[in-house]
């Protein structure tokens, strides 16, 4: 419900993240192919790039097309996954299973099923809320908002829309939410993770597009935004750059390089880019 007027990010598109596309989801996990059952097997989402490559190296990298998201899986230390914690952003998808097929496949696959409504948490602690819908884009699952629990509602709308300049479309007592070039982020008011445990915030990673890294990074500098690095990186992958909110919640900010978008997820990260336009 909408309790105030919408709030529109000020700046221009390019200097802030007005309008800008949120590219990828980064998940680590403790076992890669248990959580590939869970996103290919139940979710039925479509690899779209494969990095992996045993014994090489352990960080390996699967890619999913999401829909309005690239979801991403690296693989981590299961040191990184305390039980009495898990995450403080829950991933929301639209599903054209209703919640008894959802509930079976889940089972069927070695998972526990949700109680009706609520949110299902997988063995790393990674939250997902499912909405059934009209089969999304051809698939069984796409993701339609990233949630974040955060501790402050107001500190939320300077950070988010004041700082970062997106646009506020919808306000409730207790949550904001905010468009972006692809999926929506809202920002929930709660003092625990979606299953009452301690949120924690290293086990995920939300990345914003952008064409030109050094001019947003610049731009929200001086808008007041702290990096976590006195000037963005490159590498093979493209351009980077860190920085967090009030709460926790890490971000990233990327200008992918011509080489990344020769890989398979390239065409992917091309639509998506190509939302980079003023939100509704």
């Amino acid at each position: 419900m909408l309790t105030g007027s919408a709030t529109t990010g000020r700046g221009r598109a390019g200097d802030c993240l007005y309008g800008a596309p949120v590219l990828h989801l980064f998940l680590e996990t403790s076992d890669l192919e248990r959580q590939r059952t869970l996103l290919e097997g139940v979710l039925g989402l479509p690899v779209i790039e494969n990095q992996f490559h045993p014994p090489h190296h352990r960080h390996g990298l699967f890619k999913y097309d999401a829909g309005l998201v690239i979801l991403a899986l690296n693989l981590s230390a299961e040191r990184r996954f305390p039980t009495d914690e898990s995450d403080a952003l829950a991933t929301v998808f639209r599903t054209a299973l209703d919640g008894a097929a959802l509930a079976d496949r889940l089972r069927a696959r070695g998972f526990t099923a949700p109680a009706p409504g609520a949110a299902f948490t997988d063995p790393d602690g990674h939250h997902y809320l499912f909405r059934p819908a009209p089969r999304p884009a051809g698939r069984d699952a796409a993701v339609e908002e990233i949630r974040l629990a955060v501790g402050d509602l107001p500190r939320s709308l300077d950070f988010y829309g004041g700082t970062l300049g997106l646009t506020l479309v919808a306000r409730t007592g207790g949550s904001l939410r905010f468009a972006t070039g692809t999926v929506d982020l809202v920002v929930e008011r709660a003092g625990a993770a979606a299953d009452g445990r301690r949120p924690r915030h290293d086990t995920y990673l939300p990345v914003f597009y952008t064409p030109d890294i050094r001019r947003a990074y610049e731009g929200l500098r001086r808008r007041g935004l702290a990096f976590k690095s006195a000037r963005p990186g490159f590498s093979q992958i493209g351009g980077t750059a860190r920085f967090a909110d009030p709460f926790g919640h890490t971000f990233c900010l990327y200008e992918p390089s011509a080489e990344s978008l020769t890989w398979g997820s390239g065409a992917k990260v091309r639509a998506l880019a190509a939302n980079q336009a003023a939100p509704r």
